[in-house]
């Protein structure tokens, strides 16, 4: 009894550290301490806040495990520094800045259920040059902090492709990562012209800019580069619905090389229990924020390469933290 009480209790107040940590983020604490360790008073004037308030949040972030307090001093412990803090390699605020958008939108969850519409326009973040970056940093925020790009770039073998065709690469942490680990790679990346003017940043501040070309695009609607011998697509095909998917699907294969191979990458139902819990809670996240987006199954992207003529070329599962997995399909010789 007293389990299950906790379990609905924690659920129903979980969003309250989720706030707390969001306003922190936002608010620049954790950017404030990174070099120093300060009172109250002391981040609150870095910040713009008030010193009681900030004193009130900063004693919330030491309960939680992400500050450390001495006397009247807060500093950052392992945990911030390497998560919280814009310096690190493995900052993961951008995520948290992107969850701190979306807040809005699950407040509307209720009604979204009751008339099925998405709570927020349905544009990708893509008519808000402000929410275009928080988006697309966010990305790249997610993936270095948990280490996606580097993992894929190990189980993925592309020695033997030349040419990589990324669909809404977004803030290309994966190309680069891939043309990092394949010298003889070069990659285009083809993306909407909103995120394309965020994307190139990323692209000209790696060591492998010379090798990737951007491609301004709408993969629903216009045609895109061909002769490829991997395309990669993730996180891509939870926002779109079936027709829309299999579509894609069939426009993809036709750009591939006999032998190339598509590669999705998502949240695909069925396989590890963290993979699938994981994916059906955030296909409440795609009816807030997408027209008929949801997670699916290992059996429905089958169903599309079958039908584009690819064969199921296997799976492969991403170890854990990652809650998603690699679908691959080839185009016969």
């Amino acid at each position: 009894m007293s389990e299950g009480f906790a379990r609905v209790a924690g659920i129903a107040g979980a969003y309250v550290e989720s706030r707390i940590l969001q306003a922190a983020v936002r608010l620049g604490v954790f950017d404030a301490l990174r070099r120093r360790t300060a009172d109250a008073t002391g981040v609150a004037a870095a910040v713009g806040a008030d010193a009681r308030a900030m004193g009130l949040l900063l004693e919330a972030l030491v309960v939680l495990g992400l500050l450390d307090r001495d006397g009247a001093g807060y500093r950052l412990n392992d945990l911030s520094a390497t998560y919280l803090a814009g310096a690190s390699p493995r900052d993961f605020s951008g995520m948290i800045r992107f969850d701190a958008l979306s807040w809005d939108a699950w407040g509307k969850l209720e009604d979204a259920v009751r008339d099925g519409r998405p709570a927020r326009v349905p544009d990708m973040y893509q008519h808000d040059e402000a929410e275009t970056a928080i988006f697309i940093n966010a990305m790249d925020s997610l993936v270095k902090a948990r280490g996606d790009a580097e993992a894929v770039a190990d189980l993925l073998d592309l020695s033997d492709a030349r040419r990589l065709l990324d669909i809404g690469p977004g803030p290309a942490t994966y190309p680069i990562a891939l043309c990092r680990r394949y010298p003889a790679l070069r990659a285009t990346l083809y993306d909407l012209p909103g995120t394309l003017r965020i994307t190139r940043r990323y692209v000209a501040a790696s060591e492998v800019a010379a090798r990737i070309e951007c491609v301004a695009g709408n993969y629903r609607a216009d045609p895109v580069p061909g002769a490829c011998d991997v395309i990669f697509l993730s996180n891509i095909i939870h926002g779109e619905d079936e027709a829309a998917n299999e579509a894609l699907v069939g426009k993809l294969s036709g750009a591939l090389v006999p032998g190339g191979r598509l590669v999705i990458k998502d949240h695909i139902l069925g396989g590890t229990r963290a993979e699938t819990d994981s994916g059906t809670v955030f296909s409440l996240l795609m009816l807030l924020t997408t027209e008929g987006g949801r997670c699916y199954t290992r059996e429905e992207v089958t169903g599309w390469f079958e039908h584009a003529g690819l064969t199921d070329a296997g799976r492969v599962e991403l170890p854990p933290p990652f809650t998603s997995s690699l679908a691959i399909g080839r185009k016969p010789l």
